[in-house]
């Protein structure tokens, strides 16, 4: 009788061993399942997130390794909070995990967009050049097309437009080579941008045109929106002010029909600024105030650096210094806190010229020295010359104030 107890309590022993394993691979595959749904979800926001850089994702929704899928839930999630470092290091750590040359694509594309939203422009440069030589030597040319246009956009902000616009051709006959409509509305709008910047404005309106009537074509609404926005913009440069307002309301709208709140923040910006030109201060003041708003609503912090930014500015024409002090300052605290040098950079600057209305020259030649060193930092080749004209003329008022 003792021996068959023995081997009945030995008997149970492995079943409840076997019990114990089952129990705990289950629950192990539903945190894998958890984990994975929450990367996938991270993945929605990014995409559905609105950003000037392409985002190529192909061979990450795919991830079954709950180990990457874990780092590249809480990769996205920083990159989303606005900590680009801890973004970075994250995806860098998935990319020595890489499988094949579309997810190497798809992590370097992460990357570059977090050093491209942290301002870091020459780290930038060399993460799309290392995605290019990837992508050409795997032949995957969706990927490739997305990284000419990513660098177009660093070499757009580093100054050199020529060499932007080169990259941003490349990208597009990559995607009509492809047949992608998307990817060609989104790089003529970026060459759009680039013509806008060396201030060929026919011809940006030209590319804009180009780019919304393929937008149309395929029923994009957000990008037609986003279209009608910049060409609103160029209508703003020309003067034509009138056609501009128009533009930027048709935008608003469709932005408003889609329920889309980082749309409408933005053309409630551009006709800000449209009213700014027109002298309409107070109007100005109130579209900044409700973009202000949105931006808030939305948790979008870059936005609302901007919108306090612009504030300032009609603070300033309105011959209200010290609010438009406050109002510099505190977009200065949130680009800090996000580490958006370009945006440091511009605030400090934006600084130096209400120093400078308030005859403060001493003060106004520091924050556009500050101002300088930062853009010559980022590489921002045309705002280093804003600076220098500012620093020059600085110092001429402070030696005849002695």
């Amino acid at each position: 009788m003792e021996l068959a107890a023995g081997i009945v309590l030995g008997v149970l022993g492995i079943a409840v061993a076997i019990l114990i394993y089952f129990i705990a691979a289950a629950q192990t595959k539903k945190a894998t399942q958890r984990i994975i749904e929450e990367f996938k979800e991270e993945i929605k926001k990014v995409q559905a997130a609105p950003a000037e850089f392409s985002i190529f994702l192909d061979g990450l929704p795919d991830v079954k390794d709950r180990k990457k899928a874990a780092i590249l839930r809480d990769g996205l999630r920083a990159m989303r909070k606005y900590r680009y470092a801890d973004a970075i290091a994250k995806f860098q750590k998935v990319l020595d995990l890489a499988s094949d040359a579309s997810e190497r694509c798809a992590l370097l594309n992460l990357i570059g967009a977090s050093q491209i939203r942290s301002s870091a422009y020459k780290d930038a440069e060399q993460t799309f050049i290392q995605m290019i030589k990837i992508a050409e030597q795997a032949d995957i040319k969706e990927a490739l097309a997305f990284a000419l246009g990513n660098i177009g956009l660093v070499y757009r902000h580093l100054g050199e437009p020529h060499k932007a616009l080169e990259y941003h051709e490349k990208a597009l006959k990559i995607d009509e080579k492809i047949g992608n409509l998307e990817g060609q509305a989104a790089s003529l709008c970026n060459i759009g941008l680039v013509y806008e910047t060396l201030g060929g404005l026919d011809k940006a309106l030209e590319f804009y045109q180009r780019a919304l009537k393929i937008d149309e074509q395929i029923e994009d609404l957000e990008g037609i929106a986003g279209n009608l926005g910049n060409i609103g913009n160029v209508y703003r440069t020309l003067g034509e002010l009138q056609k501009a307002l128009e533009y930027h309301k048709k935008a608003f709208e469709i932005n408003e029909q889609i329920g889309r709140l980082e749309g409408q923040a933005n053309q409630l910006g551009n006709i800000g600024n449209v009213y700014l030109t027109l002298g309409e201060l107070q109007k100005a003041l109130e579209f900044y105030l409700r973009t202000l708003k949105v931006e808030e609503q939305i948790g979008r912090l870059e936005g609302q650096a901007n919108a306090f930014g612009n504030i300032g500015i009609v603070y300033r024409h309105l011959g209200k210094p010290q609010k438009a002090l406050e109002y510099h300052k505190k977009a200065l605290e949130i680009d800090k806190q996000i580490g958006r040098l370009e945006g440091k950079a511009n605030d400090l600057n934006n600084i130096g010229v209400v120093y400078e209305t308030l005859k403060q020259f001493k003060e106004a030649l520091s924050y556009y020295q500050r101002a300088r060193e930062m853009f010559v930092k980022i590489g921002a080749k045309d705002m280093v010359e804003i600076c220098d004209e500012n620093i020059v003329r600085a110092r001429q008022m402070l030696a005849e104030q002695k």
